[in-house]
């Protein structure tokens, strides 16, 4: 009988689906405050109210995805003006995915970040 690793059990027992259900919360979750902080600005803009709502969401990306790199990108967020009208989340959700994924080289991302940048200019 052959013995298998944490890991082997995990992906032979639906591993191709639960990762893919995380990856689907994240992003939902990114999107949604993503949305929230752009419409709701006037309100998230608030000092106090805008940090308490950015560590929620924050803290629910990480205990989702539980990656450290995330939560630094993440972090930008708290920065004033930059983290209201830029797409941190999704952008940051967005990169996790891919290299969750296998993706190791970063021009996907790049050109995303590039992509990301230009429609803010426009809006």
């Amino acid at each position: 009988m052959p013995l298998f690793t944490l890991k082997e059990i995990r992906s032979s027992i639906g591993g191709s689906v639960f990762p893919k259900v995380g990856m689907a919360l994240a992003l939902t979750i990114s999107i949604v405050a993503d949305l929230l902080d752009y419409a709701a600005a006037p309100l998230l803009g608030m000092p106090i109210i805008g940090d308490v709502f950015d560590l929620i969401v924050m803290s629910m990306l990480y205990s989702i995805t539980k990656s450290k790199v995330l939560f630094i990108m993440n972090l930008a967020e708290l920065v004033p003006f930059l983290g209201d009208f830029l797409p941190v989340y999704t952008a940051s959700t967005i990169i996790w995915i891919l290299r969750d994924s296998g993706y190791d080289g970063l021009l996907i991302a790049r050109r995303l970040l590039r992509l990301l940048s230009s429609t803010q200019s426009h809006v």
